[in-house]
């Protein structure tokens, strides 16, 4: 490969590590040769994970137990996944998710969950890391959503917010911590996990039918990515030599469904 791309080495911190878009992306980088800390609450998915793609190699994913939620616990993750790795070049942020309802109905429990574990996860990773970029630069990569930048019919209002908060926090340290060589960017992913397929399955033909109608309609690309063929390979590249101008950006790996800005 050439070396411009190359992340063989790099010491690379993930939050989320079990499924979806965490599990998927912690066995791609280390297929490139990255040495991967996850961390996750799922500890025995996550060690799969972990196992199973160390296996494969070249590189190496070793899992910790940090809920998110905690932040001492986040604190403490940070400092032993430095440790373990010997340094720290880059973080990706896929942790958290979505809790779905219209907007009128969103419970105080799932306002508080989404913005705790979302944004402020987020934003406490960030502080932890920062001391161990500060001083010769490195790559933070956040996910967001595309529902943070439009409207979305699936009731999406309060996960929307916290992800509109991660956008904006983003650009934020991108300028604050430019001076220190730190690139800071946003990745709005609409790619196909474990869940939406066990989903999927769930549904009648006439509703996966209708579904995948929607699909067709609203991504112009006409489906789902993939995480580790598609999304992967954009973290990848933005924690790679190849990025190294690249700040305060939101790419989506979309299909096309949303012009970032």
């Amino acid at each position: 490969m050439n070396e411009l791309f190359s992340i063989e080495g790099k010491r690379v911190l993930m939050a989320g590590g079990a499924r979806g878009i965490g599990g998927g992306t912690a066995r791609y980088l280390a297929r490139q040769g990255a040495q991967i800390v996850t961390f996750d609450i799922r500890d025995d998915l996550a060690s799969q994970v972990a196992k199973e793609a160390t296996e494969e190699g070249p590189g190496r994913v070793t899992f910790r137990h940090v809920d998110i939620l905690n932040p001492d616990e986040i604190t403490e993750g940070v400092e032993w996944a430095v440790k373990e790795l010997g340094g720290l070049d880059a973080m990706i942020t896929c942790h958290g998710g979505p809790l779905l309802s219209p907007a009128e109905e969103t419970s105080l429990h799932d306002w508080d969950w989404q913005l705790q574990v979302n944004s402020r996860g987020t934003g406490l990773l960030c502080q932890a890391v920062f001391p161990h970029l500060k001083e010769k630069g490195g790559s933070i990569v956040n996910v967001a959503a595309g529902g943070a930048l439009k409207d979305n019919p699936i009731h999406t209002a309060s996960y929307s917010a916290s992800k509109g908060a991660i956008i904006s926090y983003t650009r934020t340290i991108a300028y604050e911590w430019a001076k220190y060589n730190i690139r800071c960017n946003c990745v709005n992913p609409v790619v196909q996990t474990e869940r939406d397929t066990e989903l999927m399955a769930e549904m009648s033909p006439e509703d996966r039918k209708e579904f995948e109608g929607k699909v067709r309609n609203n991504i112009p690309l006409g489906r789902f990515g993939d995480v580790q063929t598609e999304l992967a390979p954009v973290f990848q590249f933005l924690i790679s030599p190849a990025a190294k101008f690249i700040t305060s950006q939101i790419y989506g790996v979309d299909g096309g469904l949303l012009p970032s800005r």
